[in-house]
């Protein structure tokens, strides 16, 4: 049961244009790289397909630190 004299304030921004930007730039290469990984797996090119789903996990990492990070206040 919180306080009486407490209060709870929630704000809700905007993400600006340049994050959607960058966040269609990262699906996109994303895609592409799915793409290079899946051909190369299809073609025995086990290395290539390696390196490439590498790159996929690397970037999805960065995608998502990018998303919980990119909304923090700096104080």
């Amino acid at each position: 049961m919180p306080n009486s004299g407490s209060t709870v304030s929630i704000t809700i921004r905007k993400r600006p244009w340049w994050f959607w930007t960058f966040a269609g730039l990262w699906a996109l290469l994303e895609v592409l790289i799915v793409q290079t990984a899946v051909a190369s797996v299809r073609e025995s090119e086990y290395r290539a397909a390696a390196m490439s789903w590498t790159a996929v996990a690397v970037l999805a990492a960065i995608g998502v630190l990018g998303c919980l990070f990119q909304g923090r206040s700096r104080v």
